[in-house]
């Protein structure tokens, strides 16, 4: 189309100013005409395309819209320009370096001093990191990216529903409503009834599609009256793609969309645009070091505004904190005298209340090349709500790391599908993985078949009545070992209430289990050992007071055999009944009847199973007590042998075991067997599972003894 009569005029007066604030601005600025062409673009715009500026003029950036984007932003935007009104496009573009950045731009109608539509002017943002933000963080995370980066906005949560489930200060001051009313209420409720159904038809689309959008819209306040915002809305989803609500960052356009008809030039449409973002712009006459402020900068150091609208380099200085006044002005003098441009964040004191805030500044040199001398502009945003929240966040995450890092016990959280979604240094140092190898895994891989079932038990008991489970459960380590732990886990809750995932705190009880069961054995052990000495007593009882005998004798050789018996078992009771020494087994029967050289022992120390033991100590107080009475050891010069040896066959190991008297009496076989030859001859022989004998040889007694080696002997 081409263009003809008002729509060819050049900037209104103030168009020199127009361009120093635009060309200071980190944002894309341009000015278009009717015929769609550019009568003006930003430093940053030329930038963005990285061509010059006579090319970015007649640049058609339909060019560099992603694929996925293009049909989308085209019908926005001839759909906007037709509506001859302000309109927002939200979509990703190609910079010259190739990267694909998300730029939300918004186009208002341009009008002459007559009030006739003359064209759009436009400015865009880089939303990149917000948009890849809202894409990678979970709801929590969402949540306090949009509290952080949009602390100038109203922030609203809804369900699918539509009802409020968060929002900011600044929301309900928009809307005209407490945070309590808001949270009983729907986002229907408060729309205005002629935007409602558009409203509800983009709510609904993007729940259903996923599609985020942006429109203005107006708000009935409790009051009854009536506000026009402008709504950019996202879903928000969960990890696993599931809509669970809408997320809306609102501004108040009110004034805005009263004002609009009112504005006559370009000049003032970017300075509403700028503090509508809130930015404080300044100039600086950098011979004078003296400039035009914009009235909100005065509002945003806390001073008083001035009729001139001017302030001085010295005014923003004074405001700065000492610990960061010095590091601006470097900044700021080297901006100045060797047109570095500066980005800063700082503490300033309020001029009005002393408050601490925080800003951001953005400074560059304007240098004229038709001699003019260089100028400077610069635009600062208060920042004050991220940086608290930056650090409350820094602070939470650090208490939160140090607990989770440091505690002995094991933490761990999972979803609900049981996959393991974190876990700390302790879980990794027991089970013998990287956090790496863990994570993404489920339970199923370090639990048998029956445990997992146990843990899914618990899990459903939490889904069904809530509160907390503890039980424990045998767990898998790598190199194989199996560990007992307690297992204390509770259900994790989104923002609705509605659980998204497990978190247990667990604590190793293998040591406490073994020793439980290891108690348990020997107590099963002593009753089972206290029935068998009481039979064992009762036999040596029945034995040495059989009838016919020698009161007195049999009283000694049933105290005897009851020591021989007690020995064993103070033995076996120092090794707390497990394998116990075959030599400290015979010395301790044969000491009560040991002088000088009478004995002779011979043999490796194997180590021998506690039954095997008692039947041992007490034939071999037998065969000493008979050589002490009888044999070898009645009289001066006797002695005794005892040898005994491992021996190997294939793959079998044998005990042997000789007993044998030298130097006694000469020896005649007995005519019947008595009770401690019966006792050696089977009860050792079926203890051993072998054979035992006893031979009356004339030169003394000799026990053979040849038997598998014990089970547990070493």
């Amino acid at each position: 189309m081409t263009e003809t009569g008002p729509a060819h005029a050049p900037l209104p007066v103030g168009e020199d100013e127009f361009r120093l604030i635009a060309d200071s601005a980190p944002v894309a600025v341009w000015v278009t005409r009717l015929d769609r062409q550019r009568s003006f673009v930003n430093r940053a715009y030329v930038e963005f395309l990285g061509v010059s500026y006579a090319e970015a003029l007649a640049f058609d950036w339909r060019t560099i819209i992603h694929p996925e984007d293009a049909a989308r932003l085209l019908a926005e935007s001839i759909a906007g320009e037709a509506s001859l009104g302000t309109f927002t496009l939200e979509g990703r573009y190609r910079r010259a370096d190739g990267a694909w950045r998300w730029l939300s731009s918004t186009s208002q109608p341009r009008r002459n001093a007559a009030g006739e539509h003359i064209g759009f002017i436009g400015v865009a943002h880089d939303i990149t990191e917000a948009k890849e933000a809202e894409l990678a963080l979970r709801d929590r995370e969402l949540q306090l990216s949009a509290f952080i980066n949009q602390t100038t906005a109203g922030f609203a949560q809804v369900n699918l529903d539509g009802y409020f489930t968060l929002v900011n200060d600044r929301f309900c001051e928009i809307a005209g409503w407490s945070r309590e009313q808001l949270m009983q209420r729907t986002m229907q409720s408060i729309t205005h009834p002629d935007d409602l159904d558009r409203n509800v038809k983009m709510f609904e689309r993007a729940v259903r599609e996923g599609t985020p959008y942006a429109h203005e819209k107006r708000y009935i306040r409790e009051d009854g009256g009536i506000v026009w915002v402008n709504n950019s809305v996202a879903v928000i989803r969960r990890p696993d793609g599931q809509p669970f609500g809408v997320l809306a960052v609102t501004l108040d356009v009110t004034r805005r969309r009263d004002s609009e008809h009112n504005l006559r030039k370009s000049e003032e449409s970017l300075r509403l645009a700028t503090e509508s973002a809130g930015m404080a712009s300044w100039e600086l006459d950098l011979g004078t070091m003296t400039g035009k402020w914009s009235p909100n900068r005065f509002d945003l150091l806390g001073l008083v505004r001035r009729d001139d609208l001017r302030g001085t380099v010295e005014d923003w200085l004074d405001r700065i904190v000492v610990e960061d006044r010095e590091t601006a002005r470097t900044a700021a003098y080297r901006c100045f005298e060797q047109g570095v441009p500066y980005t800063l964040e700082y503490r300033i004191r309020r001029g009005d209340t002393g408050e601490e805030r925080w800003l951001q500044s953005h400074g560059s040199r304007i240098d004229y090349d038709d001699g003019r001398p260089s100028r400077f502009v610069g635009i600062s945003f208060d920042i004050t709500e991220r940086k608290l929240a930056e650090e409350r966040l820094r602070d939470s995450e650090t208490r939160f790391r140090t607990i989770f890092e440091q505690a002995n016990d094991y933490i761990l959280t999972s979803d609900l599908q049981q996959r393991i979604t974190s876990v700390n240094p302790a879980v990794q140092t027991a089970l013998g993985y990287s956090e790496a190898e863990v994570l993404g895994h489920s339970f199923a891989d370090f639990l048998d078949p029956d445990q997992f079932e146990q843990a899914t038990a618990m899990l459903r008991r939490k889904l069904t009545s809530g509160g907390t489970t503890r039980h424990t459960l045998r767990v898998r380590t790598r190199d194989g070992r199996s560990l007992v732990w307690e297992v204390s886990s509770r259900l994790i809750e989104d923002a609705a209430g509605r659980p998204s995932g497990l978190h247990a705190i667990c604590r190793d009880v293998t040591d406490a289990k073994r020793a439980e069961t290891h108690l348990r054995l020997l107590i099963d052990e002593l009753n089972h050992r206290v029935k068998n000495t009481l039979a064992i007593v009762q036999g040596i009882a029945q034995q040495s007071f059989k009838a016919g005998s020698d009161l007195k004798v049999a009283q000694r050789a049933f105290e005897g055999r009851l020591a021989a018996l007690s020995e064993a078992h103070n033995l076996l009771t120092r090794e707390h009944w497990g394998l116990v020494s075959m030599t400290q087994i015979i010395g301790d029967a044969i000491a009560p009847h040991a002088s000088a050289g009478c004995f002779s022992l011979e043999g490796p120390d194997l180590a021998i199973m506690p039954k095997t033991a008692i039947s041992l100590a007490l034939a071999i107080h037998e065969l000493a007590t008979n050589a002490v009475k009888h044999g070898a050891l009645s009289r001066p010069g006797g002695h005794v042998e005892i040898r005994w040896d491992r021996i190997r066959n294939n793959d079998n190991s044998r005990l042997s075991l000789v007993w044998q008297e030298i130097g006694g009496p000469g020896v005649v076989p007995p005519k019947s067997r008595g009770f401690g030859t019966r006792m050696i001859e089977r009860g050792l022989a079926a203890e051993l599972a072998g054979s035992v004998s006893i031979e009356f040889r004339p030169e003394g007694v000799v026990c053979i003894v040849d038997a598998p080696l014990p089970e547990g002997a070493e």
